[in-house]
């Protein structure tokens, strides 16, 4: 009994000497422990959005880590088998169209890398992530309240756009116009003023991903800055009183 207690204790200590990751994934599979693999994703900027995740077989004690050069930029953390985007980092289509990324995964004293290509894709950005605007009280029916289009969109996208909600504001499809919808005025009545969000969605050959932006319309009190010349003014007068007489 004791002899076949050790032959088990050796078999367990030979089989975990040998232990070592194998790395399946992302994109295509492999059998050896080294693998190159390809992901794809369109440019972010949000912190922790998953870059790509990979898959591996290992006995569960393995760690993974980005090697010495594989983390361009500190851009990403590793959290379990994914990849994410790191705080306060950003991917950018328009300053480079891929990255690549390496990760050692360890177990059992040996250390298998896994590298990975990451294309970047565009996204349809508006020259702002929101908006703001002011209109008079009873602002009517097909009044534009400002023109919003993606300021990055490719040569081979086609771009649409569309809003939500609609009922009080309505986006022209391919002109970005946003005006009054039909049948409505817009009043100072409604509590914290009209807000949408205009979505800008691409097609053709590589089309870029989906871009939103939002708009705030508040109406009435719009003439600060009128109100603000004017006192400067009245302020005045005293002073022009004085040199005069």
């Amino acid at each position: 009994m004791r002899g076949f207690i050790g032959i088990l204790a050796v078999a367990y200590l030979f089989h975990h000497a040998d232990a070592a990751v194998v790395f399946t994934g992302p994109s295509i599979g492999g059998t050896t422990p080294d693998f190159t693999g390809a992901a794809s994703i369109a440019e972010t900027s949000t912190a922790g959005d998953v870059l790509f995740s990979f898959t591996s077989t290992d006995e569960g004690s393995a760690t993974y880590a980005f090697a010495a050069d594989g983390n361009p930029g500190s851009v990403a953390v590793i959290d379990a088998k994914n990849v994410k985007l790191a705080t306060s980092k950003s991917i950018d289509f328009e300053t480079t169209t891929s990255l690549v990324f390496k990760i050692t995964g360890t177990e059992g004293g040996a250390a298998v890398t896994l590298t990975v290509t990451l294309t970047i894709t565009n996204r349809l950005e508006f020259a702002k992530t929101s908006y703001e605007v002011c209109v008079a009280e009873g602002t009517v029916a097909a009044t534009v309240v400002g023109t919003y289009k993606v300021a990055d969109a490719k040569g081979t996208d086609t771009v649409a756009y569309a809003n939500a909600p609609a009922t009080y504001l309505s986006v022209g499809p391919s002109t970005g116009e946003l005006t009054v919808a039909t049948g409505q005025t817009l009043t100072s009545a409604t509590t914290g003023g009209y807000t949408t969000t205009i979505t800008a969605t691409a097609t053709g050959t590589g089309a870029s991903a989906v871009g939103t932006t939002s708009v705030k319309v508040t109406v009435g009190g719009c003439s600060g800055a009128g109100q603000i010349q004017f006192m400067a003014i009245l302020l005045l007068i005293p002073l022009l009183i004085t040199r005069l007489f």
